[in-house]
């Protein structure tokens, strides 16, 4: 599950290490912060320097005591775009080395973004050993959240927009948007970037259509800067990518105008529509802030 999506998923991890925990409702089995080991617990193949063993999975989180042995928690976490069946022997490996490896009890948490994965985990968690256990996120599990609690949790709200959205539930993206207008820029272009990626390109569209001028600008000025960083689950065709990045400048030309209350005849607006170049498109945008009427976007164009 490579992209934008996957790496998004994990950040929201990092910041918020008992994400799954206080999603699902399960009392936090200890004090303290678990903190990245990735780095920590990668090595390399004696056979093949060149290469890391794949014996983690995708984040690792530990929270230890020195000096105290069996106090903390390691938390592993997977982040699931497709089915693959190598994760039913996979995962309980995961939890068996990291728990060999700190000697403390051992989590792993699954965001899964694919039902037949989904359903996969849920077999596995009750059939022949070796036993799946883990914390399922999906769409069946994550709780949705109101805008005032989504405003309070960010990380709840980027990880439940991702999941609802990529199922395509848009109230509950712009409500992730929404939360995560406020933060940071760096959370924030990661947060929204991340919901922007588990929606397919109608989906983002259908999205935009919803949201506020402010919005509608931080998202564009997302995509225009990330190119096919930003297109989810169909990022690798070209012509959703091309086809997504124009609709995304055609529309913020016309929601400008709207918002300044300029007015766009229906001859101006179909010329916006029928451009395909995004360097014109580009400079429309720039104009649309300025501009009186409509006809003016296209002087010396």
């Amino acid at each position: 599950m490579p992209g934008k999506l996957h790496q998004g998923t994990l950040e929201l991890f990092r910041d918020d290490p008992w994400l799954a925990f206080d999603l699902l409702g399960i009392e936090r089995p200890t004090s303290g912060t678990p903190k990245p080991r990735q780095g920590e617990v990668e090595c390399e193949d004696p056979e093949h320097p060149d290469k890391v063993v794949v014996r983690y999975p995708d984040l690792v989180l530990v929270y230890d005591v020195k000096g105290e042995p069996g106090i903390g928690i390691v938390i592993g976490v997977e982040a699931q775009g497709g089915y693959a069946y190598i994760k039913r022997w996979r995962l309980p490996y995961y939890q068996a080395v990291l728990a060999d490896t700190y000697k403390l009890p051992t989590w792993m948490v699954v965001v899964s973004y694919n039902q037949r994965m989904s359903a996969a985990i849920r077999e596995w968690m009750v059939g022949l050993p070796p036993r799946v256990d883990v914390l399922l996120l999906d769409v069946d599990t994550v709780p949705k959240l109101s805008l005032e609690r989504a405003q309070q949790w960010p990380t709840a709200a980027a990880l439940v927009a991702a999941v609802h959205g990529h199922h395509g539930d848009i109230e509950a993206a712009q409500i992730g948007v929404h939360a995560c207008m406020r933060l940071p820029e760096k959370q924030r272009k990661s947060y929204i970037g991340t919901i922007l990626a588990a929606l397919s390109v109608p989906e983002r569209d259908t999205l935009k259509r919803e949201l506020n001028m402010e919005e509608k600008e931080e998202i564009w000025e997302i995509e225009r800067n990330s190119g096919t960083y930003m297109l989810g689950r169909e990022h690798g065709r070209q012509e959703g990518r091309e086809h997504g990045r124009r609709e995304a400048f055609v529309e913020l030309v016309l929601a400008l105008l709207e918002v300044r209350g300029v007015e766009c005849d229906a001859a101006s607006e179909a010329r916006i529509r029928a451009c395909e170049e995004h360097a014109t498109l580009e400079r429309w945008g720039r104009r649309a802030r300025e501009v009186t009427h409509a006809s003016a976007l296209f002087e010396d164009a």
